[in-house]
């Protein structure tokens, strides 16, 4: 018996073990990536020498001139923000599926990395918990950390624990017009593949047919196939059925969250961000992130829109109610809205013609595309391609080794031994799945664990 169970997971134990060897061997040698940050731009520095860290007024960057060539200094100081209100660095963003939330959360994570702020990160991953409500104890703190000035991963949304780890915060979030929102999710996460449907002509629709059925099966991503940007802002599936409760949560979002902006006009949303936070439009420009391919996308037609509604009824509430609110922002803004979505548009055209050569396309992964830098582009293109995975890593890498005010390599030590533990807890987990799975009666493990595990998985 235990033969078999050793020709199962040798594989599975032996290779990650040795990747992770090669791993530390290469930091040991090598140390991690060292960058130098100023006036918002990256620059590669020499693996010798001890990084540095230069902050400077943002205001000051001169990253308008850069990329929008303005001959006038006047007409310069004019785009980036003259207002006289304080910047805000405080912000927790609630990062909702399939959203453009990944754009966003750059936006935030270049602004809090450039200015030397704090982030509450998960302990691994970029990820805190995709179905359990936040809390506080899934935060990465040490004992002179526990209070932080961002908060951007994925997280499902509880307004008393975010505050309490990033305390007199700004509350923003996104939502997508649901018909939309779920079409992509439906493809991203390749859920036809997960319920073997994927034969099907229109898998998509074909699961419309049957919501509920396929809902019953357990299946990765599952919470994002029924009313998921409504679960990811804190309510739970039981209660999406209960048209008054759905009401009711949408009234405390209202409470709760400072903005709400909207995928469809992602421009003007971000001019409301850059209100709020009184940023400059600098602050505020980005790249799309996670542009998936088409061979994950599926036609909507009007009939299966209306059915995608249907079956996210508490998804449809929420966005209407927010679409509403949305608007009146707007119409708060004030007269100078129109002209200032020009030259944020502007700003954005000639970032992209400076940046990156549009006729080439390069892949996050094999459901993604992304942009391609110029040769020779600035340095600050850098910053604007970064994505999530990658912000989060150089945070962690800065706040471990100032906390414990070690030298790179050893802060990269701390970060692998943790990440080591949690991959052998992880294949401890899936071994005991796979004997209790196996009907062997001689076994003396609690296989109720295995249940509860299988149950609550999602990857």
């Amino acid at each position: 018996m235990w033969n078999t169970m050793t020709s199962k997971i040798s594989m599975k134990v032996v290779l990650p073990l040795l990747v992770v060897l090669v791993v530390i061997v290469s930091i040991m040698q090598f140390g991690p990536p060292k960058f130098i940050l100023q006036t918002n731009r990256f620059e590669e520095l020499p693996v010798t020498r001890t990084p540095t860290l230069i902050l400077v007024d943002s205001t000051a960057i001169a990253m308008v001139d850069i990329l929008s060539n303005q001959k006038s200094n006047n007409e310069s100081d004019e785009i980036r923000n003259t207002t006289e209100c304080q910047a805000q660095n405080k912000a927790v963003f609630i990062k909702t599926h399939k959203t453009a939330s990944s754009t966003a959360t750059s936006i935030f994570e270049r602004y809090g990395y450039s200015h030397n702020l704090t982030f509450a990160l998960p302990w691994v991953s970029h990820i805190f918990n995709a179905i359990e409500v936040f809390d506080r104890d899934m935060v990465m703190t040490f004992a002179d950390m526990t209070k932080f000035d961002m908060l951007t991963n994925h997280a499902r949304f509880n307004r008393a624990e975010m505050e309490a780890v990033v305390p007199s915060a700004k509350f923003v979030t996104i939502v997508r017009e649901p018909a939309g929102q779920f079409e992509s999710a439906f493809g991203y996460f390749r859920m036809a593949k997960s319920l073997g449907i994927s034969k099907k002509s229109n898998p998509m629709e074909f699961f419309l047919e049957n919501p509920k059925k396929y809902f019953s099966k357990s299946f990765d991503m599952k919470v994002q196939s029924w009313n998921g940007q409504i679960f990811d802002l804190g309510l739970d599936h039981s209660d999406c059925n209960d048209t008054s409760k759905v009401k009711e949560y949408i009234g405390k979002l209202d409470k709760e969250l400072d903005l709400v902006m909207l995928t469809e006009y992602f421009d003007e949303s971000l001019l409301l961000l850059r209100q709020l936070m009184c940023w400059s439009y600098d602050q505020i420009v980005y790249l799309p992130k996670t542009i998936r391919n088409q061979k994950y996308r599926y036609k909507v037609s009007r009939q299966i829109a209306e059915k995608i509604r249907a079956w996210n009824a508490a998804d449809v509430q929420l966005y209407r109610h927010f679409n509403a609110t949305f608007w009146r922002k707007v119409d708060e803004y004030g007269i100078d809205f129109e002209s200032d979505i020009k030259k944020f548009r502007q700003l954005q055209q000639n970032m992209v013609r400076v940046c990156f050569d549009t006729n080439k396309k390069g892949s996050l992964d094999y459901r993604t595309t992304t942009f391609v830098r110029k040769k020779n582009a600035p340095n600050i293109c850098n910053d604007l391609l970064r994505i999530d995975t990658e912000f989060v890593s150089l945070i962690r890498w800065r706040q471990v080794e100032n906390e414990f005010g070690l030298p790179k390599l050893l802060a990269g030590g701390i970060i692998l031994l943790i990440v080591v533990l949690t991959v052998i807890i992880v294949l401890v987990r899936r071994l005991v799945r796979t004997f209790c799975s196996s009907g062997n009666s001689e076994s003396q493990l609690n296989c109720k664990y295995t249940k509860l595990d299988q149950n609550s998985e999602v990857s």
